[in-house]
């Protein structure tokens, strides 16, 4: 496995990953135009947020991406991850795992980062499984949006 930060080149590999994860966890169709605006954004501004992908034998087999928060209270940035995805053939095999420690590494290697933090759908307990393995806990947040569609 390669982790490495995404490239223009992985347009279209994370179009079709972040396509195939609203469809698969929220049964959302998303507009693709739309869709390859905005992951070209953030791999062309890292203020947006900055994407690594996992490589396998040259094939782009997962992906994770990362939002800023500041945290006037711990005087640092939280990483938010999002838009994490895991080609399902790959699945299994510690994919999103080593996604995730690379992201945990840069963490914990910046002292300037707090913490990390995502967001799950309440019902995808799959998902609740994996982030608890691997040392996440639940916090005692909802999470309330404003959706301007």
């Amino acid at each position: 496995m390669n982790i490495r930060r995404a490239k223009l080149e992985d347009l279209d590999a994370i179009v079709e990953y972040n396509y195939n994860l609203a469809y698969e966890t929220e049964d959302k169709e998303l507009d693709k135009v739309i869709l390859t605006k905005g992951v070209r954004n953030i791999i062309q501004d890292e203020n947006k947020g900055i994407y690594h992908v996992c490589e396998i034998n040259g094939e782009v087999v997962g992906q994770i991406m990362y939002t800023f928060e500041w945290s006037d209270w711990r005087n640092g940035t939280f990483l938010w991850i999002q838009s994490v995805y895991v080609n399902k053939e790959f699945r299994g095999m510690g994919v999103f795992k080593a996604l995730y420690k690379f992201i945990r590494d840069i963490a914990d290697n910046d002292n300037n980062i707090c913490g990390i933090r995502l967001y799950v759908e309440k019902e995808n307990t799959i998902a609740k499984k994996t982030y608890k393995n691997i040392g996440m806990k639940e916090c005692n947040y909802y999470i309330y949006e404003y959706d301007k569609e």
